[in-house]
This record gives C-alpha cells, sequence and structure tokens, in this order.
C-alpha cells in the first residue's frame, strides 16, 4: 500500500512541478517547479520498483527495537515544543547513549561534551541559526 500512496503523491507533485510551477524556461532555465518534479520522478520510479518488489518480500515483522528511532524522533519533537530543540537532543544523546548504548557515564559525557560542543559552536555561534526555544523559555522570559 505504501509504495502505491507513495506513487500517487509523487504524480500529484510531478504535475504541480510542471503544471503550476513550471519546469524550465527557455530564456531563464529551471523554473520554481524543477526540483519538486525531477525528485517526484525519482520518487515515482522508486514507488514503482517497491511496489514490484514487495511481491516477493515475507510478511514483515515488527520488533520493538525497530521502533525505537520513531519513538524518540517524537519524544524529541514534542520536549521541543516544551523545552526547546538543544535541550531535546542533549536529553536524547544522554539517554541514548546511556540506555540504550550501554556506554558508561565517563564515556556517555565525553561524548555528549563534543556534540554539545560542535553544536552550539558551529551552529549556534558561528552561523547562528534560530533553534526553537520552546514554550518553557517564552513561558519564563516574557
Amino acid at each position: 500500500i505504501i509504495p502505491l500512496v507513495l506513487a500517487v503523491f509523487a504524480l500529484v507533485f510531478l504535475w504541480l512541478g510542471i503544471a503550476k510551477y513550471g519546469f524550465w524556461d527557455q530564456y531563464k532555465g529551471p523554473m520554481p517547479g524543477f526540483i519538486p518534479t525531477v525528485i517526484s520522478v525519482a520518487l515515482f520510479a522508486c514507488s514503482v520498483l517497491g511496489f514490484i518488489i514487495s511481491f516477493k518480500e515475507k510478511d514483515p515483522s515488527w520488533p520493538i527495537e525497530n521502533w525505537y528511532v520513531v519513538v524518540s524522533g517524537v519524544a524529541i519533537i514534542a520536549a521541543t515544543y516544551l523545552i526547546g530543540l538543544l535541550p531535546s537532543l542533549a536529553i536524547y544523546v544522554l539517554v541514548w547513549l546511556k540506555l540504550y548504548e550501554k556506554c558508561t557515564w565517563k564515556t556517555t559525557l565525553i561524548v555528549f561534551a563534543v556534540v554539545a560542543a560542535i553544536v552550539v559552536g558551529a551552529f549556534v555561534l558561528w552561523l547562528g541559526v534560530p533553534f526553537p526555544k520552546g514554550n518553557l523559555y517564552n513561558l519564563i522570559m516574557h
């Protein structure tokens, strides 16, 4: 079912890219619909291939370990609204390394410090990326 839904999704964006936004102008070159059209063609091809291959697969199994990344992603998004993106990611790195990877506290804290230094140094200080602060920050500061 998923490959078929993605194929329809790809066809919608193919139509939008060509009919609504324009694909190519003879004098200006690529139009706003160029990238969506190219990506939708690739998505459609992959969807058709996925649909064909799906007939050769066994019934899927859904072990709980496969859901860890999905659940943690949802938790990061939910926590971002509450406490902000950077604290959410910091908590995620600490919890993942300690509970899932079973790292020692020394290793966990060293990796956490390096990741935090890279993120804050590169994105916050150097590039000035405005990360979401969260509702708790907004409540306290305003």
